[in-house]
């Protein structure tokens, strides 16, 4: 999966107008997707967040990469690069549970309770909720 999103931005690096037209994440953005997909993840697997923080990572991912105006839904299902967003995501998810799968719930979780990331994700999560109750960022 991972390969056909390099693929797809290979793609859109080879016709400058095209990707001008569709203006979709770059790829460190999807790189950064992918990222918080696997804690999105294995966070709730190791019962360390709970599914709606999950989903709250999920979409300020989505919101990020693809640099939505807004937080709600729709704009999040209409907005160029969406899909691309959302197959980093998703593709982040099949490599997690694999993951998991193949070792033991504490040789995954562990190192997930240290990991950097999820106090980044902690921080994603609270401003992402803040923007959606319609507080301004930074306050």
């Amino acid at each position: 999966m991972l390969d056909r999103i390099m693929l797809a931005a290979a793609c859109l690096a080879c016709w400058p107008s095209w990707s001008q037209a569709a203006s979709g994440p770059s790829q460190a953005a999807l790189e950064d997707a992918v990222r918080l997909g696997t804690v999105a993840t294995l966070a709730p697997l190791c019962g360390m967040r709970d599914e709606a923080w999950s989903l709250d990572l999920r979409r300020a991912a989505v919101m990020d990469a693809t640099r939505a105006p807004q937080p709600d839904d729709e704009t999040l299902k209409r907005v160029p690069g969406q899909d691309l967003a959302t197959a980093a995501l998703s593709h982040a998810e099949a490599e997690a549970l694999e993951a998991f799968a193949e070792t033991t719930a504490p040789d995954t979780c562990r190192p997930l309770a240290h990991d950097p990331e999820l106090a980044r994700a902690d921080g994603i999560v609270h401003a992402f909720r803040m923007l959606k109750a319609g507080a301004k960022p930074g306050s």
